[in-house]
């Protein structure tokens, strides 16, 4: 497995697998961060992976803090493991962040089924 590369631009950041992007739900939820023990663990022979893993994460926390997002969407348990999965490799926007409604949209997407990753609830 080749190293990953650091990024040094918001279109540098690697894709991650749903897996490796595996987050505690709760975190997500206000001031709580997850232990930088345990990413860094997660990732022990690629710290820049550990790197990139932080960078979606905060996108993702800052996506889901949003006011239109929170009065859109109902951030349950469902909505905010398919935003996960979603983040683990969407694009991220010149500000480091995911793209509002484009991030919306391929959320809905999974909703949907339309891509079939994820069945409809």
């Amino acid at each position: 497995m080749n190293p990953t590369a650091f990024p040094a631009t918001p279109g540098e950041v690697a894709v991650l697998t749903p897996q490796e992007f595996a987050v505690d739900l709760d975190e997500l939820d206000g001031n709580r961060v997850p232990s930088l023990e345990r990413v860094c663990r997660t990732f022990t022979a690629d710290a820049n992976r550990a790197l990139v893993w932080w960078i979606r994460f905060k996108a993702l926390k800052v996506w889901c803090t949003r006011s239109e997002v929170t009065s859109r969407l109902d951030l349950g348990p469902l909505t905010l493991r398919r935003a996960c999965s979603v983040a683990a490799s969407f694009p991220l926007n010149p500000q480091w962040e995911f793209e509002p409604e484009d991030f919306y949209s391929a959320i809905e997407a999974l909703d949907h089924g339309r891509d079939g990753t994820i069945s409809p609830p």
